[in-house]
């Protein structure tokens, strides 16, 4: 059996096209390069003046409420330290008394050496500038004058323990979750109504914590109004639905001729739901409980603030 070769030159043009062949598919191909896949890191965090490149080991409170999200939020096991006004639950019987932001005691801070001191009032320049020197880092967050000021707050407190990572949101969000249901529970029971908060007819804004806090409940009937109180005049014009006071207001200090005391719907807060929106945590849906609760007794023709006054007075 014979066996046929392919002329030389045959082969060599039989090569050259399969080899062009391959080079035009080669061509055809699309290019595959590896794209590096960058982590996200936590750190650096920039909270107020200061930034973090890490969780501080130690730290150091001079406000009760940061004090009680910092334990809320699950660091309460880096306090050493806290205001002689702060308590949270578990809180450690040989913690060092700090002072106060106003008053602190600067060798007590000192001594304790937190990495970290935390409040939301100043501190004198001089206390800031012996704390530091001993290597204590100071920072200052101004406290929420909004409802969204405060989730944000606890947001700055989250970032300063874990950085800005993945489970941010969802812790933050766990603080709040009585809050939203308490808004959304007793959305607009206040109707029309005004915080007056002395007896020089003092209101609470929407530009304060506490004016921003019952907006959710009601509309404001004092948002538009100038200053920081009102004459007994503008008052009686605004004439709100309720009136809500202080608890060591007297109804008698309102104008008599207000509808809301004619009809009995002035609310007088207790000193912890005041507390409460002096010192906001996410602790405040107790507030707006209280108010719930508080029309629905003033819809009992037995249960009124005018009878307490009377018996006050006779005391």
């Amino acid at each position: 059996m014979k066996v046929k070769f392919i002329p030389t030159v045959l082969a060599a043009a039989v090569a050259a096209a399969l080899f062009a062949g391959c080079a035009q598919v080669e061509e055809e191909l699309p290019e595959v390069t590896e794209t590096a896949v960058e982590e996200v890191q936590p750190y650096p965090v920039t909270i107020g003046s200061l930034v973090f490149n890490a969780a501080p080991e130690t730290v150091g409170s001079l406000s009760p409420a940061i004090t009680d999200i910092i334990a809320e939020l699950g660091f309460a096991d880096k306090l050493v330290g806290v205001s002689s006004y702060c308590e949270y639950d578990g809180m450690s019987s040989d913690i060092a008394d700090l002072g106060s932001s106003a008053n602190p005691d600067a060798e007590a801070i000192i001594k304790s050496a937190p990495t970290l001191l935390i409040s939301h009032s100043p501190i004198a320049k001089k206390d800031i500038t012996a704390i530091e020197s001993a290597g204590t880092r100071v920072l200052i967050i101004p406290a929420p004058s909004s409802v969204d000021e405060l989730y944000e707050l606890y947001r700055d407190i989250y970032r300063v323990f874990q950085g800005s990572d993945e489970n941010e949101e969802t812790a933050v969000s766990a603080c709040f979750e009585k809050l939203e249901r308490s808004f959304n529970d007793h959305s607009g029971v206040l109707g029309d109504y005004v915080y007056i908060m002395s007896s020089k007819l003092a209101f609470a804004s929407d530009s304060s914590f506490s004016g921003s806090f019952f907006s959710h409940l009601g509309k404001n009937a004092a948002a538009n109004e100038d200053g920081i109180s009102l004459s007994k005049d503008r008052l009686l014009e605004i004439d709100p639905e309720y009136v809500i006071i202080p608890s060591g207001l007297k109804i008698s200090r309102l104008p008599e001729e207000l509808s809301a005391v004619q009809n009995n719907k002035v609310i007088r807060l207790d000193k912890e739901t005041e507390q409460l929106l002096e010192r906001p945590t996410s602790q405040v849906y107790k507030v707006a409980d209280f108010i719930a609760a508080a029309i629905k007794e003033l819809g009992e023709p037995e249960q009124t603030e005018n009878n307490e006054d009377e018996q006050e007075e006779a005391e």
